[in-house]
């Protein structure tokens, strides 16, 4: 498990036993933020790979 999930566990815990009164999305920013971060990630890895693909697409047709 990273920070990220480990942040969210704790803020959840503390939401529900009335410890914090913070928002939902507040409580859920860890998680929000390192799914958005892998999705970033997910989306550049695919662009490169499309990127490959038109490359070695190209020199087969030279």
């Amino acid at each position: 498990m990273g920070i990220a999930e480990v942040l969210t566990i704790v803020f959840v815990v503390l939401k529900l036993t009335n410890v914090i009164a913070w928002s939902w999305w507040l409580v859920l920013l860890p998680a929000i933020i390192s799914f958005s971060i892998y999705a970033i990630i997910l989306v550049i890895k695919l662009v490169m790979v499309m990127i490959a693909v038109v490359a070695v697409k190209n020199r087969k047709e030279m």
